[in-house]
């Protein structure tokens, strides 16, 4: 099996179900390389001190972040993580709702959920009520140092997570036109 992504559980209420995250998609482009085409050996990306010019061995490379026109903040890992500590290993459920609440243009990335250990019963009970009644669950959690909203859905003999946009992530379609006419912004 591959290796999981994210390892955690789900939970909503008393319920606490351990769960692996996977990739469920991949990208169909085509992977071009940067060669000398004087030799065709490839061409690497160098880390450049913009104030400098000199190149920034990795050991000094930081995350950070800019808060002001060229003033920076620096973050570290222990920052990422206490800054959503309880999300850090729990997709946590907030809401159940019918899929057709939801419009596709949140949707972003699917990834399946496989049980964890000891979590196979539990697993297949929610699967299983959610088939049986229609629904989805709408989650957080943080993944790859963001907090994602998810929704989380019956797929086959498994469940589907679904990353979703923030409703800021969504640009209006101000000024396309359909018809001949400018759409309104909603």
């Amino acid at each position: 099996m591959p290796r999981a992504l994210w390892r955690g559980a789900l939970a909503f209420g008393l319920v606490y179900v351990p769960v692996e995250v996977h990739t469920a998609s991949r990208e169909n482009t085509l992977p071009l390389h940067m060669l000398d085409s004087r030799d065709f050996a490839p061409v690497g990306y160098q880390r450049i001190n913009k104030k400098t010019g000199k190149e920034v061995d990795w050991q000094h490379v930081v995350k950070g972040y800019e808060y002001r026109k060229g003033d920076f903040v620096a973050l570290t890992e222990a920052d990422f993580k206490q800054a959503n500590v309880k999300a850090s290993e729990t997709i946590q459920i907030d809401t159940f709702c019918k899929a057709s609440e939801i419009a596709s243009i949140y949707f972003d990335k699917p990834y399946y959920l496989a049980p964890g250990k000891g979590g196979a019963k539990v697993y297949a009970l929610l699967r299983e009520v959610m088939q049986s009644t229609g629904h989805v669950a709408v989650a957080t959690f943080v993944m790859h140092q963001r907090q994602h909203l998810c929704l989380i859905e019956p797929y086959r003999a498994r469940l589907l997570l679904q990353t979703l946009r923030f409703n800021d992530e969504i640009l209006e379609p101000e000024g396309i036109k359909v018809e001949g006419k400018a759409t309104p912004a909603e």
